[in-house]
């Protein structure tokens, strides 16, 4: 049996839609089963820091962020 340890997105094109926009309620609902999994949650993105944590700020001090190319 494979354990899902982490869930990865990109946020451009694929985690937001084409108004930068996604369904904050729903997300949220499904990031509370994640963590009850104990699964980590990552975005990752070519952004700024700083600009991808204002799309989180009810759980930035809880995700991970690769940021800024990887940097």
């Amino acid at each position: 049996m494979t354990t899902v340890k982490m869930v990865a997105v990109d946020m451009d094109g694929t985690f937001l839609d084409d108004q930068k926009q996604y369904n904050r309620s729903r997300f949220l609902d499904c990031y509370q089963q994640l963590t009850a999994r104990e699964i980590k949650f990552l975005v990752a993105s070519g952004n700024q820091y700083y600009q991808l944590k204002s799309f989180f700020p009810e759980i930035a001090s809880e995700i991970a962020f690769v940021a800024e190319n990887g940097a």
